[in-house]
């Protein structure tokens, strides 16, 4: 067994992976290298048990702190719990007692089996700088959990915070901050005929405002023909028209001048031809409009 082999068997023999026959052979080998290996063998054990660089350069809150005490504690408690269970079947052993608790098979009352110890493992100790390690890989991955949920966050937070300054940038201060907060403020809000259609429009309206406004999103003309903003009469027929624009598809907003305290059923409607009458509105006033 050469030197890369040793340093490869003392990592699966320090968390308790090797077969009988390969833990023996592996420890022939290290009792038989030369003190020089063995000490190479000991020096790259410690350097792979180093996770300083793993760890985040952050401090723990008080709830991952407790995980990783909690941990460590267990490991510990384990330990001893090993220990104390060794010595008593030693002790057993030495007088003559048997350290069988019970035996199971087909002939055990049901209550005897019921309260049977399964057999204890009799694999190797593990080297407590391994044991170490391992508490250490547990913290860094409890570390890197905690780090990853709050890139998540700010994340989440950044989009937010673009989509209200891409807002800020294309309706303006004045009529977004008079939008959210002034009760004076109206809305007609207009959607798709068709179930399908992911067009939606909105007019809004507020005594301080030169006119009106009207935003649209997701809507399109064939042939980049315009559209007409149009008022209903209580037949749902074209009353007035308000304005005429023309959409591309993404967010946009045109000035119109429409007065929302009496004019409320709104419509968008193709541009005129002579088979207006046929005409379906491409989106229409919905209910549940400010």
């Amino acid at each position: 067994m050469n030197t890369h082999e040793l340093i490869e068997s003392t990592m699966l023999h320090a968390l308790g992976l090797l077969e009988d026959h390969e833990r023996e052979a592996y420890e022939a080998a290290y009792e038989a290298a030369p003190a020089s290996v063995r000490q190479r063998v000991r020096a790259e054990s410690r350097r792979m048990a180093d996770l300083g660089d793993l760890i985040p350069d952050l401090q723990p809150n008080d709830e991952m702190r407790s995980m990783v005490l909690a941990a460590v504690r267990a490991a510990m408690r384990e330990e001893e719990n090993e220990a104390r269970i060794a010595q008593t079947l030693a002790q057993s052993s030495g007088s003559g007692a048997s350290p069988v608790i019970a035996r199971i098979d087909a002939n055990t009352p049901s209550p005897a089996r019921a309260t049977s110890q399964p057999k204890l493992s009799t694999s190797p100790r593990v080297n407590r700088i391994w044991r170490v390690a391992a508490i250490g890989f547990a913290a860094a991955s409890i570390a890197m959990g905690v780090v990853m949920v709050n890139i998540n966050q700010t994340f989440e937070k950044a989009q937010s915070r673009a989509l209200v300054d891409n807002l800020y940038d294309q309706i303006g201060a004045k009529y977004l901050e008079s939008t959210i907060f002034d009760a004076n403020t109206r809305r007609v809000a207009l959607t798709a005929s068709g179930a399908q259609s992911s067009a939606v429009a909105a007019v809004w309206s507020n005594p301080d405002w030169e006119t009106s406004r009207l935003f649209v999103k997701n809507l399109a003309s064939e042939e980049n023909k315009p559209l007409r903003l149009v008022v209903l009469d209580e037949d749902g027929n074209i009353f007035r028209e308000i304005a005429t624009f023309t959409p591309n598809g993404e967010f946009q907003d045109f000035d119109v001048d429409v007065n929302l305290n009496k004019e409320r059923s709104l419509a968008i409607y193709p541009q005129i031809n002579d088979e207006i009458e046929q005409l379906s509105p491409v989106l229409i006033s919905a209910e549940g409009s400010l």
